[in-house]
């Protein structure tokens, strides 16, 4: 189970809160469709792998230090997910157009200059993310013994580890900054090791997820004594945060994990393929939020919406290509964008979900797309809003279950 925080803390911890709440408020498809990338070496910005990017650590006095008592050996992250800014629900009357939402997720999240890229972004349209962290980013290499890898010998990973303590400095300051701002920090897992590789995630029992949640949360709430950092600034949250989790690769056999993912807390899955539809609960509790099906514009096929899956719709899933294909792939992924969000902004209104990588692949044309889109549907739609995954849990929630089935009932949206 995930460590929980009583009552009586929380009351306790009040007074300490309101000193820094100032601070904190202000059909199939075509081509392969798994998260299956070739995985990189340690520093390169390939999913979930290091980038050691020039991103300032956190430095003493740093506001918002004060999060009161704390927990995890070393004090690195507070006892309590200190408040985010407010987001605001409306409940649906019964056939009232809901607002378009647009969900963008990223996998891995490591990269110290793409996720400030990111949060700078989405900064000036009043966006919100959510980033899947890969808890092994938070692990330095020198440590990497301390994963006991499900199904293979101890410090294995697929994706490597963080190269030293200082960049693991970085990006907790990354997290810290991007959970005050309002984005989502969930997880993408550890050691991302997928098919067809002994230890694959799909060949995962239940000791095996028991294992890698126990040990995710471990990187996370410990992450200030795996890397000898003994006067750190602590993270905001702690791993109870965590609401949902896009697994590697999009794998892993859902009768097994899902009753764990219940277990610890989760309210939603983003590992599935879908359409454009409303989402709706599985039989675990768990909201699904697909990968949708999407027209990939310009190459007359379709495939879900994710980056490695446009690439390999596009390129043949090479990640190099000349100047001008690196054109042709960023323009049809905007394209394919606007195109999705105006057919669901003129018709179900269903969310458009959107799953990424921090990668520079074909020259950055999926983060140059990513950047335009969000710019100028922003700008373009005037109810659209861009929400974490977390966001659009708290809104379905909040509305009527008659409402939500009858959104759902209006079906997939054809474009």
């Amino acid at each position: 189970m995930r460590p929980r925080v009583l009552v009586p803390l929380l009351l306790a911890l009040a007074a300490a809160l309101g000193l820094v709440m100032g601070a904190v408020l202000p059909g199939a498809p075509s081509s392969p469709t798994a998260d299956s990338s070739t995985p990189a070496p340690s520093g390169s910005t390939d999913p979930g792998t290091s980038d050691s990017g020039s991103a300032a650590p956190a430095t003493e006095g740093s506001t918002a230090a004060a999060v009161g008592e704390v927990m995890g050996e070393g004090g690195g992250v507070s006892a309590v997910n200190l408040p985010q800014p407010e987001f605001p629900v409306e409940k649906l009357a019964a056939g009232e157009k809901p607002p378009q939402f647009v969900t963008i997720s990223f996998d891995g999240s490591c990269s110290l200059d793409i996720m400030r890229h990111y949060m700078d972004t989405a900064a000036q349209v009043d966006a919100f993310f959510t980033f899947f962290v890969s808890g092994l980013c938070l692990l330095p290499e020198d440590q990497r013994f301390l994963y006991d890898t499900p199904g293979r010998d101890a410090g294995s990973s697929a994706i490597g580890f963080a190269d030293d303590a200082q960049e693991v400095v970085g990006r907790i300051a990354n997290y810290k900054e991007a959970y005050e701002r309002g984005h989502e920090i969930g997880t993408h897992f550890l050691g991302h090791w997928c098919e067809p590789n002994d230890g694959a995630v799909n060949s995962w029992g239940p000791a095996e997820w028991q294992s890698e949640f126990a040990q995710d949360i471990g990187f996370m709430d410990n992450w200030a004594a795996n890397n000898g950092i003994t006067d750190p600034i602590p993270l905001p949250f702690n791993h109870s945060v965590m609401q949902g989790a896009r697994t590697p690769c999009l794998e892993g056999q859902r009768d097994v994990m899902y009753p764990i993912f219940a277990e610890n807390g989760f309210t939603y899955d983003a590992s599935n393929p879908g359409v454009l539809q409303w989402p709706s609960k599985n039989e675990y509790g768990l909201w699904e939020f697909p990968l949708q099906t999407m027209k990939v514009v310009g190459y007359d096929r379709s495939n879900l919406s994710m980056d490695y899956n446009f690439l390999c719709a596009q390129n043949d899933c090479q990640q190099q290509a000349d100047q001008a294909t690196c054109d042709r792939i960023e323009q049809s992924t905007y394209d394919s964008l606007m195109a999705a969000t105006d057919a669901l902004y003129n018709g179900n209104r269903a969310p458009l979900f959107f799953g990424n990588h921090f990668n520079t692949w074909v020259c950055g044309a999926y983060q140059n797309a990513i950047t335009r889109y969000v710019l100028d549907a922003s700008a373009m739609y005037p109810d659209l809003k861009f929400v974490s995954n977390a966001q659009l849990v708290k809104w379905l929630e909040a509305q009527d279950p008659a409402v939500l089935k009858q959104l759902v009932a209006q079906g997939v949206q054809s474009y």
